[in-house]
């Protein structure tokens, strides 16, 4: 994997972090900035590191992740990133190109967030177990294990004598890292967008369950619920830190009015990549909405009495 990484990076770039890394543990992101320090995640810290990027190396970074051809990039590159083919998502930002609200395109590049895969084994037959029996929602601010996670239930669920068919919605071709053992009973929608990749799921591939990464937007809730009326269930991520949080994305909320999910688990980190799990019932976390509204509405009253 850091070969993959070392390959697009300028050499003194690569000489130092690798250095690092045998200080800090094991990568799960580089952040390489123009005119800035560049920044290594692991375990879950931040370590600057004494390198700065000059133009010409940030040009030099974007023609390799882009097989010197950014126009067949274009797209993703709109979107604020390149995946490879080893699973490693590449996060873009600069100055965006603006049209009728789009971005049409983005220039003066000043910073990579390099998101690395890592092989990590994660105990998670409870969970597992959960989404036998209906769907759920995992949810976490970003960085915390969401797709460490969700990689690990689908493993667990598609191997050994009790196996499921799971089909997997690889929207950003990040999500089948690791999924790669013979005995897998997984099937990989590689590039779809969610909601194509849902119905080929449901009405091609007759999967049991499907898995998908990152959902949040009125297309994938409309596939979504198409998909429960067919009876397969869901396993999903969301960015979120409570229920309130997931709740004030108009898609997840109707989700929720729809009784999509049976469960919502919330995944915190704790020491090195361990994951702790706080599992909300749909009637739990609807209780949780509900006194947010409440507590909102005190606060409105107040507001409007002052």
């Amino acid at each position: 994997m850091n070969e993959k990484i070392f390959a697009i990076l300028p050499r003194r770039f690569s000489e130092l972090i690798s250095q690092k890394a045998h200080e800090i543990g094991m990568l799960e992101e580089i952040r390489i900035r123009k005119g800035r320090q560049a920044c290594l995640v692991a375990m879950g810290k931040n370590h600057l590191i004494d390198l700065v990027a000059t133009d010409a190396e940030m040009r030099s970074i974007l023609l390799a992740v882009s097989h010197s051809s950014l126009y067949a990039y274009r797209d993703m590159i709109k979107e604020g990133y390149i995946t490879l083919d080893t699973g490693i998502r590449i996060g873009i930002v600069g100055r965006a190109t603006v049209e009728e609200g789009s971005v049409y395109g983005i220039y003066d590049i000043n910073e990579f967030s390099i998101r690395i895969p890592n092989k990590i084994k994660i105990q998670c037959s409870e969970i597992a177990q959960l989404a036998s029996d209906g769907s759920l929602l995992i949810f976490a601010p970003p960085g915390v294990g969401k797709t460490t996670l969700l990689r690990s239930l689908i493993k667990e669920l598609s191997r050994g004598k009790n196996a499921k068919r799971v089909c997997v919605v690889d929207t950003r071709d990040e999500l089948a890292f690791d999924l790669e053992e013979k005995g897998l009973l997984v099937s990989i929608l590689s590039g779809y967008p969610r909601k194509s990749g849902i119905e080929i799921a449901v009405r091609t591939m007759n999967a049991q369950i499907i898995a998908c990464d990152e959902i949040g937007d009125e297309r994938d809730a409309s596939a979504i619920i198409d998909a429960q009326g067919a009876g397969v269930p869901l396993i999903a991520t969301c960015h979120g830190s409570d229920i309130r949080d997931i709740f004030s994305h108009t898609a997840i909320l109707s989700l929720h009015k729809n009784k999509i999910f049976k469960y919502y688990v919330k995944i915190e980190r704790c020491e090195g990549f361990g994951l702790l799990y706080d599992v909300y019932s749909w009637e739990r976390a609807n209780d949780a909405y509900k006194a947010d509204r409440s507590a909102d509405d005190i606060d409105r009253l107040l507001a409007d009495n002052s």
